[in-house]
């Protein structure tokens, strides 16, 4: 019996192997997420260039705006839903952050209200202290549309109180001063705390593009002002030499700042 128990290791074994070295790897939450993007933007990106093309059209130029939104309305921008699907059915085969980074995808490109409040309790419920929550936080105010603000707050109070990273809670306080100060019935009281939950974030968000965002006007009120000496600004020119603003005080300098986003 042994004997032949042995044989039919040794026939199943190889096969067991072949079959394992074929099975391709499932990809990670995160290349999903990628692939996701790519697709979808790429389909935006066609949809921006045909938009484009349309309003370079002699017929669009000389039509009215009855007619140019007639025109217009021939192109269909690309659906999101089919997308968010696609993740959220990725997101029940995984657990964990390779879950949570297809919850918030889908939470941030969904166009379905409901939708985003459900994605938004499971990850309160399951992923509260996850790091990949970072990226959600980064684009909270999109809640308050979307949430009851009382539902909303709480959600970003929750990740303040309990996420063990420093960035999520930064963006967290950064957005709840947001919603605190602005609007025309903000209190003196409100933007006074605002300020104290913007000033935390900036010192938990140090070294980031969060804390240049928060002193950004702080910067501007400080140092940007009509009569001010203007800060000092350190650069090459085409050539690789070195230069300071300050090296042309006295003469008229025009400063030109461009970049690609």
């Amino acid at each position: 019996m042994k004997t032949i128990l042995s044989c039919w290791a040794a026939l199943l074994l190889p096969a067991l192997s072949v079959a394992q070295e074929t099975e391709e790897p499932r990809p990670s939450g995160q290349a999903v997420v990628d692939a996701l993007d790519g697709e979808l933007g790429a389909l935006r990106s066609r949809y921006g260039d045909a938009l484009k093309e349309l309003r370079a059209s002699d017929a669009y130029k000389a039509a009215d705006r009855a007619r140019q939104r007639e025109l217009s309305s021939g192109i269909t921008p690309p659906d999101p839903k089919p997308f968010v699907e696609r993740a959220l059915a990725a997101a029940e085969q995984r657990e964990g952050d390779e879950r949570v980074v297809l919850y918030i995808w889908a939470a941030l490109h969904s166009s379905d209200p409901e939708q985003v409040r459900d994605l938004v309790a499971r990850i309160e419920a399951d992923h509260i202290r996850s790091a990949k929550l970072v990226e959600l936080m980064e684009n909270a105010m999109a809640l308050w549309r979307v949430l009851d603000p009382k539902k909303a707050t709480a959600f970003v109070t929750k990740v303040i109180d309990e996420s063990p990273h420093s960035l999520a809670r930064a963006w967290s306080l950064y957005w709840m001063a947001q919603s605190m100060q602005r609007g025309r019935n903000a209190t003196a009281e409100a933007k006074e705390k605002a300020q104290e939950l913007l000033a935390q974030a900036e010192k938990l968000a140090e070294g980031t593009l969060l804390a240049d965002k928060i002193a950004g006007p702080r910067f501007k009120e400080e140092r940007l002002q009509i009569g001010m000496v203007a800060p000092d600004i350190v650069g090459e020119d085409l050539d690789g030499v070195k230069f300071k603003l300050s090296d042309y005080r006295g003469k008229v300098v025009v400063l030109d700042f461009w970049g690609f986003w």
